[in-house]
């Protein structure tokens, strides 16, 4: 665990390197992290760290190489609902294990200094239930509690410094996250899904009322992620001045798993999706989210950095922006 508290230095107004995406990362160097899936991700990469645990490591040091200060374990979908999809609840601490060491293996070798975020993605279990409803209620308070306090507790013993509650859609579920992950006793940090093109969030409620929601919980920065670069710069501004604390950024820009199997926006950008590449970042290259960069450092943004198809390329390009070294 690095010595420099990273929450002493979002509290001093530094501004920190986010990495990028590490499920379209791995499925860029060839993993197979879709297990069958076509339209519903299922696990999404979640076996790869252990049948592919040398090329989860190498994508975390690539991240470090070019300069980012936080990297996040792959234990998006280590989850118990998550592994359950792939018959594989009984074993789900094994993989979210495996994932942590992977990062926490990649930053001691990499770069010491840096910060590893265990992240723990919602069970989204609206996308299979078809109701648009929080899953702290379809799952009940207490099953939603347990499955995030048993995750956070397995990466802070593994070594991870924050847990990072990500790809969150619902106030309820953003409120009853945080404050299962701080039974861990590690810092929290918050990603946001999905935002809409009017900085709105997923389902239609505002950022100012997350931001209320969140008053006086143990939530330690609120992000915006996996959203396309120009709804995240619409909500970022919000966000920045409703919340009491930092505030990051990390956006997806262009990510369509299933290439030209399904035509999915709300598994990537929630822009149109169709075609074969499985990266279709045209408009984003490096040089344009160094750009966008700039922007959000000057909105207020702390943490910066990229999500779904933003590769180390994005990250190296970002990083003198986000550092101020140019």
């Amino acid at each position: 665990m690095t010595a420099r508290n990273m929450v002493d230095r979002l509290k001093a107004g530094e501004a920190l390197l986010m990495d990028g995406g590490t499920g379209s990362e791995l499925q860029r160097r060839g993993v197979d992290v879709l297990k069958g899936a076509t339209s519903m991700l299922k696990a999404w990469s979640a076996t790869s760290n252990i049948e592919n645990a040398d090329v989860v490591r190498q994508v975390h040091q690539d991240y470090l190489r070019v300069g980012a200060d936080i990297i996040i374990s792959n234990n998006f979908w280590t989850t118990p609902s998550a592994m359950e999809r792939i018959g594989l609840r009984d074993r789900w601490k094994d993989y979210a294990k495996a994932a942590a060491d992977n990062a926490v293996e990649a930053r001691a070798a990499g770069n010491p200094d840096a910060y590893v975020a265990g992240g723990i993605a919602a069970p989204t279990l609206h996308v299979r239930t078809g109701e648009d409803a929080p899953d702290v209620e379809l799952m009940g308070a207490d099953a939603f509690r347990e499955e995030y306090t048993e995750h956070a507790e397995l990466l802070a013993e593994a070594g991870t410094d924050v847990i990072l509650a990500e790809y969150v859609g619902f106030i309820a579920d953003c409120v009853a996250a945080v404050d299962a992950c701080a039974e861990a006793g590690l810092p929290v940090l918050l990603g946001v899904r999905h935002l809409h093109p009017d900085g709105t969030m997923q389902f239609g409620e505002s950022l100012e009322d997350l931001a209320a929601a969140l008053r006086g919980r143990p939530v330690d920065a609120a992000l915006i992620m996996c959203s396309n670069p120009e709804a995240a710069s619409a909500g970022l501004p919000i966000l920045a001045n409703a919340f009491d604390g930092p505030v990051g950024i990390y956006p997806n820009i262009g990510y369509n798993p299933t290439g030209p199997l399904a035509n999915k926006p709300n598994l990537t950008n929630q822009l149109p999706s169709a075609g074969p590449d499985i990266l279709q970042t045209e408009s984003y290259p490096p040089s344009r989210l160094a750009e966008l960069a700039g922007e959000w450092k000057e909105m207020g943004a702390q943490i910066i950095g990229g999500c779904c198809a933003a590769g180390p390329e994005h990250i190296m390009a970002m990083r003198p922006v986000v550092k101020g070294d140019r």
